[in-house]
């Protein structure tokens, strides 16, 4: 066993720069969700200098419950009272989360196109074991970012940790129309992942990338700024325009490198347009997407015969994406979305040929008082409008007389249209449901967050599609939905500019089940399914176990760009197992559990401009 109290002190720089983006006309969803409401209090879990880790132009990665964009291409607008300036987003983050270093300070305000990240973190995920002992694999004390660093409960909102080496450019302009009445924008959005490129793998397309670039045409038709109907185009990728609110729970994207594509199979990127109009107590909207699909085609044989034959070419498919928004009360937002993908068309000898798709909604209520309706930054477009600009990174403001507190409740429900496992030559519609509860109290300096998400198999794999590809779960099957339940809380010290934090989360992951007789005694397998490709197999009759999860962290923020951070962290996960050769048998294999426990620690300095 590695010394553990020994590294556990030891120190590590990160250095993360993130300009701030500046500018928007209005901070509005590209998704279309949500709005920030009358109120305009920073964000329930904002850190105490800015949003978190990174999506588009900062991202507290577990902003609320919204997984909407910020502009006024996404949602009801702000009220007249508030038009001559861009309205403030809940960019915030689970309590414990910030204090771990995944919200980074503020950034300069509308200055330039850049918004660059780069992070040198020291530290080691797991000093209990020597490197090899057990998967994932941790080596001793380094420099560099490692994926067990993420808990479960980091960031929902966001794909990002905050500690990623990356940079944007943004190529933003806006004009006023020859027309009355109208506005004219567009952005070039580059995205450069600079430890992708410093990993050498070659792989240029996972280094640099198109993040959202937009055409945008915005027509007032009212008194009000904000209020009118907006054209957006996407000529190259719709990964912002989604369904769903928390991050985590969203669907319809198009990032096939991260597994979160609903074209299977997808070539290339999938652009898309999307039309809204906001009002100030509501907003609608609907748009489409396009992909090229790999599918079977049946052609007649070019050699002249009348002979049909299959081949598998690229086919475009689309998807179809429908919403709408209203604030009842100032203090209460109702949203609803739904849409319908298709996803190329069986390969399977027995359905080849027939289409394969997904259909379904999403909702959400959030009622809250003194903060904004919560929204996910990874949804925003990219603007910089020197004359108004967004300061997405802008400090948390504290009141130490206040009290605010917000509750949302979201669900999703999908069918996707799959082969009937247990019917040959037959589809059937597969049910894929998700929900989550979440509440965050601020009295003062004091913050607090609680959250719980529930998602069944189908919803944990709904990009594949199904458990197994393209097929519905078998009739004998028994599967059981992930539980996911967590609590943080930080306290802002003002006149040291410290912020401890502790955070900790019980999960019980989703599984599937098959029990069958083993010489007349019954018995049973069981698959753990974390996440889309990340499986484990249990021994024999072994079920699945809680997750247990822990973080206690130290922020200091030595300047509106840079901070140290500091986190200890435990993990205790009795769902890993290890194939060994099995001592009775010799060369028989045997699936064993390996040591649960990791008990981990690091340190960084951050800075974002």
């Amino acid at each position: 066993m590695r010394s553990s109290l020994s590294r556990l002190g030891s120190f590590t720089l990160g250095l993360s720069v993130a300009g701030s983006l500046a500018g928007v006309l209005g901070a509005r969803p590209a998704l279309a969700q949500t709005a920030p409401s009358s109120t305009t209090q920073p964000g329930p879990n904002a850190p105490p200098t800015s949003p978190a880790n990174g999506a588009a132009p900062a991202a507290d990665a577990n902003a609320g419950v919204g997984a909407a964009a910020a502009d006024q291409d996404g949602q009801a607008p702000a009220p007249a009272d508030d038009a001559r300036k861009a309205p403030e987003i809940d960019v915030t983050g689970t309590a414990g989360a910030r204090a771990a270093g995944t919200a980074p300070p503020g950034a300069a305000e509308g200055s330039g196109f850049m918004d660059t990240r780069l992070t040198w973190t020291f530290g080691d995920d797991d000093f209990l074991h020597k490197t090899g002992e057990i998967i994932p694999l941790s080596p001793t004390f380094s420099v560099g970012e490692r994926p067990q660093y993420r808990l479960f409960f980091d960031n929902l909102n966001s794909r990002f940790t905050g500690r990623e080496n990356l940079t944007h450019l943004v190529m933003y302009k806006k004009l006023p129309s020859f027309i009355k009445g109208l506005t004219t924008e567009a952005a070039l959005v580059l995205r450069f992942d600079l430890g992708q490129l410093a990993a050498n793998t070659g792989n240029l397309n996972s280094a640099l990338y198109d993040t959202g670039s937009y055409l945008r045409l915005f027509y007032n038709t009212g008194a009000k700024e904000k209020e009118g109907l907006g054209f957006t185009f996407f000529p190259l990728d719709t990964d912002r325009f989604r369904l769903g609110y928390l991050y985590d729970l969203s669907w319809g994207g198009t990032a096939a490198n991260i597994n979160q594509s609903i074209f299977p199979r997808l070539q290339g990127a999938a652009p898309g347009a999307k039309l809204q109009y906001d009002h100030e107590k509501f907003y609608v909207f609907a748009g489409f997407k396009t992909a090229t699909i790999i599918q079977p085609e049946q052609v007649l044989n070019p050699g002249g015969e009348s002979e049909v034959e299959t081949v598998r070419v690229g086919e475009t498919n689309y998807g179809f994406l429908g919403g709408a928004g209203v604030d009842p009360h100032e203090n209460v937002r109702m949203d609803v979305g739904a849409g319908f993908f298709q996803q190329g068309k069986f390969d399977l000898e027995d359905v080849r040929g027939k289409s394969v798709y997904t259909y379904g909604g999403s909702g959400r209520i959030v009622v809250h008082q003194n903060m904004p309706v919560p929204q996910s930054v990874d949804f925003l477009l990219y603007r910089n409008d020197p004359s108004r600009p967004l300061i997405l990174f802008k400090p948390e403001k504290y009141d130490p007389t206040q009290f605010a507190w917000s509750l949302s409740a979201e669900g999703s429900v999908l069918q996707q249209h799959l082969k009937d496992f247990d019917a040959a030559g037959a589809t059937r519609d597969q049910s894929a449901t998700a929900g989550a509860v979440q509440g965050v109290v601020r009295a003062g300096y004091l913050r607090v967050s609680a959250t719980g998400i529930y998602r069944n198999l189908n919803f944990v794999v709904r990009n594949v599609p199904g458990f197994i590809p393209f097929e519905t779960l078998p009739q004998s099957a028994k599967t059981d939905p992930e539980l996911f339940g967590a609590i943080a809380a930080d306290y802002h010290i003002a006149s040291a500019r410290l912020t401890p934090g502790i955070g900790g989360g019980l999960q019980l992951p989703a599984t599937f089940r098959s029990e069958f007789s083993d010489g007349g005694i019954p018995a049973q397998r069981v698959i753990v399914v974390r996440q889309q490709g990340d499986e484990s197999i249990l021994p024999y009759n072994k079920d699945r176990t809680p997750v247990m999860q822990a973080r206690l962290a130290m922020r200091w923020d030595i300047s509106d760009m840079f901070a140290l951070v500091g986190w200890v962290q435990f993990v205790r996960d009795n769902n890993g197992t290890l194939v060994v050769r099995d001592p009775t048998e010799g060369s028989a294999s045997l699936r064993v559990f390996q040591s649960p426990n990791r008990l981990g620690a690091a340190a960084a300095v951050q800075a974002r401009f």
